[in-house]
């Protein structure tokens, strides 16, 4: 997590092991407030409330990125639309200036590397131009700055998105990974450059954009990138390969259409024989629609998946399926409940913390961002 001292943000308290995750929930209500629960998980046990960090606003605002413990939220600001960044361990909140670029923006994201964070909006294509166009905020200047990548372009997007069924963008390596129209787009921050790369489920003929709908999430683990995502032949996680893996056993590919290899296929069949046993969860066929992944351990081979009314852990190798946590949103539809990966921090986390969760979690401090 991350603390300011002398007017610099610092990164303290985190830890690097693998066989942990830290889940972030953000609760939506109908009157537009929400809370934010941080939870840690270890090794596919069930969840332990983390106090320091959670928290609740009285105003609408929407969860954008996370990125080493600060959260990138929209919102507004004396009736004008604006973006946050917070930080759930001093409860510091910094609104950004506005922008001239509002409608056309695609795509958000986060870049914390422990001192300061950029945030990076990507531009729509114009009617004159499908040239990218990328404008960063940095906390270093206090302004935005404008480029066009050499040689990209923007990929065809569908004429409306939702954004509760997308794909949250994630930063690790020093580059900003989004889901767009198909395709990874890969932002290097400080060297602002970009690549653009098929996804696995991307397909020429037109069958991707029906699969724009299924859940899909791009995760870190051990430092590596990867791709998971449900349709109805399962759960699937991709790795994205280095240029050296990729000459290894990928060599009859071109490595900048197709840099993947998949780790992990779970069939519909497989799964749903362990959820019929599983109490507490009445689930009885498979639908791609509600089954989302929601972070992902390479080295304890699990991987997190948010259901109606509940989030479970389920492990690769011995097809063991546990509850991490339960809620409930009654009069709601769950999608107003999301789950996103972030940095764990069990050195901040309650000692005797919940085995089992129901949410929404009373008594947490309100903000007014």
């Amino acid at each position: 997590m991350s603390i300011m001292r002398n007017g610099k943000y610092q990164t303290v308290g985190s830890t690097s092991l693998d066989t942990s995750v830290g889940l972030v929930c953000h609760y939506q209500f109908e009157n537009g407030s929400s809370q934010f629960v941080f939870m840690d998980v270890e090794s596919g046990k069930r969840a332990s409330l983390n106090h320091w960090l959670c928290f609740s606003t009285e105003n609408f605002v929407q969860t954008l990125a996370l990125s080493n413990g600060l959260i990138l939220l929209s919102g507004f600001s004396e009736d004008q639309f604006c973006y946050h960044v917070f930080n759930p361990l001093t409860k510091l909140n910094l609104t950004i200036p506005q922008t001239r670029i509002q409608e056309n923006v695609t795509r958000v994201g986060l870049a914390f590397d422990g001192c300061q964070f950029e945030v990076v909006l990507v531009e729509a294509a114009s009617s004159q131009s499908n040239q990218l166009k990328v404008h960063v905020f940095s906390s270093a200047t206090g302004k935005w700055r404008s480029h066009h990548p050499i040689n990209i372009t923007v990929p065809s997007l569908p004429e409306s998105e939702f954004q509760e069924l997308g794909t949250a963008p994630l930063y690790s390596n020093g580059s900003i990974h989004w889901e767009i129209g198909g395709h990874l787009l890969v932002y290097e921050v400080q060297g602002s450059h970009c690549e653009l790369y098929e996804l696995p489920n991307y397909s020429k003929d037109g069958s991707w954009q029906p699969t724009l709908t299924f859940r899909r999430r791009l995760c870190e683990s051990g430092g590596r990138i990867y791709y998971c995502y449900t349709d109805f032949d399962g759960f699937h996680i991709w790795k994205l390969l280095n240029e050296h893996e990729h000459e290894g056993f990928l060599y009859y590919w071109d490595y900048k259409t197709f840099p993947w290899s998949l780790v992990h296929s779970v069939e519909p069949e497989v799964f749903m024989s362990k959820l019929e046993n599983f109490c507490g969860i009445f689930f009885y066929d498979w639908d791609p629609f509600k089954i989302a992944p929601v972070g992902f351990s390479e080295q304890s081979k699990i991987i997190y998946l948010q259901l109606p009314g509940s989030v479970v852990s389920y492990n690769l190798g011995t097809g063991t399926l546990k509850s991490i946590c339960t809620y409930s949103c009654s009069d709601m539809n769950f999608n107003c409940c999301s789950f996103f990966s972030s940095t764990c921090h069990n050195v901040l986390s309650d000692s005797n913390g919940e085995t089992e969760l129901n949410l929404p979690i009373e008594e947490v401090e309100k903000l007014a961002l």
